[in-house]
This record gives C-alpha cells, structure tokens and sequence, in this order.
C-alpha cells in the first residue's frame, strides 16, 4: 500500500524529491515529470513524493484519488502527499503554503512544470518557487511543457477525448490506457444472465469524470488475470432504465465477481447505446460486438 501523507497533519523524516501539481489526469507531461523525478531521486539517494489532493480542485477527474494511488505505485513513487482543496487550503498565501511543506518534509529538490501555480489566487509560480528554493538551500528543476497534437498535453484535452470517446488518442496522452476501478455490485446482474450475458456492474462516483455514453471494447482485469470483454457506460433503453451504469461483460470468464475490484481499461469505442425492440435482438447485437473484440 502506498503511503499517503496528510498535507495537514502529516510528515516525513526522509530526504525526498517532491513533485509539485495536481495530477489528477496522469498524462504523458506528468510522465516526463515523474520520471525526471525518479532519475534524480536514484542520484542523489532520496526518496521520490508526489502531491495531489483527496478529491478536486473543481469538476470532476479524469483518476479519482484511489485511483492515483494506483497509479502512482505502479509509476514507483514512493510517497503521496495528500490535501483537501478546502477553503483554509485555498486562501494560504503561496510562501506559507511552501513554508508549511517544508516543515512537514524534508525537501531537497522540487520537481514542476513550466506552468505550475500555487497559494491564493496562484499567485505563486515556478519563478517564484525557485527563488524560495534557492533561499533556502534547495534545489528546484522545473521542466518545459509536454506538447500532444499542437496543443498542451493537459487534464482539459483530456475530457474533450473522453467527450468523444476517442479512447485511442486518449490513451497516446496519457501514456497508457483510460481506466476505471470499481467494486462490483449485484444490481442488474439477473438481466443480463437471462438474455446469455452476464455483466459486472460498476457505479461510478461522483467526482470521477465519465466517458462518453456509448459500448466500448475493454479489458478486465480481475484477481490479476486479464480478459477482454464489452462495456455498456450510460442507460439501459432496452430494459427502460434511465440510471447511469458501466456494465461489463467479461468474455470466456463463468466465475461470480460479485464484490471483486476490477480495473476496466477501455481499448476502443465500438458504437452508441441504443433501444432494442426486445431482449432477443439486443443479445444478437451483443454477439456481433463480441465479434469485434475477438
């Protein structure tokens, strides 16, 4: 389990490498980011930590926290420093709010992007932080923007792809495939096995921003083993049922995954959601969507 550090009430003794931002997409800039980290963390000896915030700073994102810190251990950092983009938190002036970092942690490079901001009204910046540093002993290494596709590779770019549910450009941004993790519930579950397909049904949260309703090629990955299968992400017109769902059908698999954590990765978008006229011919379309996945 990767170690989280409360912005508030947490610290940690061990000289580190801290990454400064909010990683709530993850993307390819992020990437570069974490890797410069690691590089210099192994040269240096330290430990590498990275900052983000419980939930979100406003809307909803595109990894929710749990999901960071998926992320962030399969990327080997070593740390997350975690706060809540609460009103105390967004009215601390920017000398405090680095003052209060390095109080808690013992810092000696700071890792950001050209873009990073930070204190009330941001009015920090990377200028700003590498003078901080440099007053203190610190080293600060701020790196250049990461560019995808003419623009800046950003959170923003990345809900446009997902408005789209242009899952394969989305995964070339952010350096590996969308996914969502959840727990499967039972809801649904007798539906789906009546007509030949049983499906795992996943209720997203709130603060995590969705894909765009629609069926989607994806693989599953349960208890460590992977299988391909098909997803449905929005309503159920078919059966008149207007709530928001994912529902996934994992091919080949006959065991039960009622209350197992799946990680949902989406490879490719494969149609819109549609009302059927009965449950036979939705079945029968279900099979020529497994046909392309297969």
């Amino acid at each position: 389990m990767l170690p989280v550090i409360d912005y508030e009430t947490g610290c940690c003794v061990r000289p580190c490498v801290l990454l400064l931002g909010y990683f709530d997409g993850v993307h390819v800039g992020h990437r570069r980011l974490i890797s410069r980290a690691k590089e210099e963390a192994a040269a240096r000896g330290l430990c590498v930590g990275i900052m983000t915030f419980y939930g979100g700073k406003s809307g909803r994102q595109i990894f929710d926290f749990s999901e960071r810190l998926y992320l962030f251990e399969s990327l080997g950092i070593d740390f997350v420093y975690a706060a809540r983009f609460d009103e105390a938190f967004r009215v601390t002036e920017g000398q405090a709010f680095l003052e209060h970092v390095c109080a808690a942690l013992d810092v000696r490079l700071f890792v950001c992007g050209a873009d990073y901001t930070y204190g009330c009204g941001a009015s920090g910046n990377a200028e700003s932080l590498c003078n901080y540093a440099t007053e203190r002993g610190i080293d600060a290494l701020v790196l250049p923007l990461v560019g995808f596709g003419g623009e800046k590779a950003g959170t923003s770019l990345a809900k446009q792809l997902l408005d789209r549910g242009d899952m394969k450009a989305l995964a070339a941004l952010l350096g590996e495939k969308y996914f969502i993790r959840g727990t499967v519930g039972t809801e649904g579950r007798h539906v789906g096995r009546r007509i030949g397909f049983p499906t795992a049904n996943i209720h997203l949260p709130s603060e995590k921003y969705p894909p765009a309703p629609g069926v989607y090629a994806v693989t599953v990955v349960a208890a460590g083993v992977h299988c391909r299968g098909i997803a449905n992400y929005g309503a159920r017109p078919t059966f008149n049922d207007e709530r928001v769902v994912l529902e996934v059908y994992v091919d080949g698999y006959h065991g039960d995954l009622y209350g197992m954590q799946l990680t949902i990765y989406f490879d490719f978008r494969i149609r819109d959601i549609r009302k059927f006229n009965d449950a036979a011919q939705l079945s029968e379309q279900l099979q020529r969507d497994l046909e392309k996945i297969r």
